[in-house]
């Protein structure tokens, strides 16, 4: 239980990370400087842990390249893009955290995973959950400030490339059996996130990067504890479960955003974002798997139903 937790409060942390490492720097700079951050201490943890290196094949780098460039890239490339184009944290964290469903509707036709009319109950529970949650939020917002929201086209366009990014990087985790580290795993994720960040501070970002030591600050937060810690727990459980039981711990972060927002920030939570926030919790209760019960379809075995070692452990699963 600690670990879904943790790795829910260290994620939800990223929303408030984006909100004020944007003030000073362009999202994709910042993000290529996070990135190049992370991989020397991703060596110093290798070189810390003296075990025999499980480096996989050439494929495996590719794949984890490939993930790193949808997870690192396109997910928290589209998020920080999106708080920075003016799109509201709040809306931002609701329309990727809507990225269980996607998973939970693909887990049948690339896993084999049958979900029961409970665990779809529980899904559909926690989006409620997520949209009263934050849409609350937003409309008591913007009833203090004018009568209208404005929502840059631009910031909802990135917003869709994170969920995209999301949801494909974790079903490509969990397809891809694995014979590379989980450390080794994340060097090649940050390798290829570094290639996506490089490509769109040239082309559509700027390169600016103010180092205040409120951007310092930030900066050190995301290597250290999103970078490193809140990916290791994400790659660890889904090594442990399935795709879609992992992602439905999403449902989590807009109400844990939410409060530290409160608490930083003293944005005040109406009665119908604790309603919402108890819709969350109910619905990870009924979508909670019973042990033996997971059903899968029938004739495909041959189907990437147990890449249980995808996340990357040695030989666990090709990612990190």
């Amino acid at each position: 239980m600690w670990m879904p937790l943790t790795f829910v409060f260290l994620f939800a942390t990223g929303f408030i990370a984006a909100r004020f490492g944007t003030l000073d720097a362009e999202p994709f700079t910042l993000l290529l400087v996070r990135s190049l951050l992370v991989l020397p201490v991703l060596g110093l943890i290798l070189w810390i842990r003296r075990k025999p290196r499980q480096w996989g094949q050439r494929h495996d780098k590719l794949a984890q390249m490939g993930i790193g460039m949808l997870l690192h890239g396109a997910y928290l490339g589209g998020v920080f893009a999106a708080v920075k184009a003016g799109l509201p944290a709040g809306l931002t964290a609701l329309l990727v955290s809507l990225h269980p469903l996607v998973t939970a509707a693909l887990s049948l036709p690339l896993f084999g995973i049958r979900l029961g009319a409970r665990q779809w109950l529980g899904l559909g529970c926690g989006a409620i959950g997520v949209s009263l949650v934050l849409g609350a939020g937003m409309l008591q917002g913007a009833g203090a400030a004018s009568a209208t929201l404005e929502w840059p086209m631009i910031g909802l366009l990135w917003c869709l490339v994170a969920l995209i990014g999301v949801s494909s990087s974790t079903l490509w985790q969990k397809r891809v059996g694995g014979r590379m580290g989980l450390v080794e795993g994340l060097v090649f994720q940050y390798l290829g996130a570094g290639c996506v960040f490089l490509i769109a501070a040239s082309s559509v970002g700027s390169f600016a990067f103010d180092p205040t030591p409120r951007l310092l600050l930030t900066l050190a937060w995301l290597v250290i504890a999103i970078s490193v810690g809140a990916i290791w727990l994400l790659m660890l459980m889904l090594e442990r479960g399935e795709a879609h039981q992992v992602a439905r711990t999403f449902f989590l972060v807009p109400p844990c955003a939410a409060l530290m927002a409160w608490w930083l920030f003293d944005e005040q939570w109406t009665a119908l974002m604790v309603v919402g926030a108890a819709l969350v919790v109910l619905g990870l209760v009924l979508d909670r798997p019973r042990p033996g019960k997971v059903a899968r379809a029938p004739a495909d075995d041959t189907s990437p139903s147990a890449p249980e070692t995808s996340a990357s452990s040695s030989g666990q699963a090709a990612s990190r």
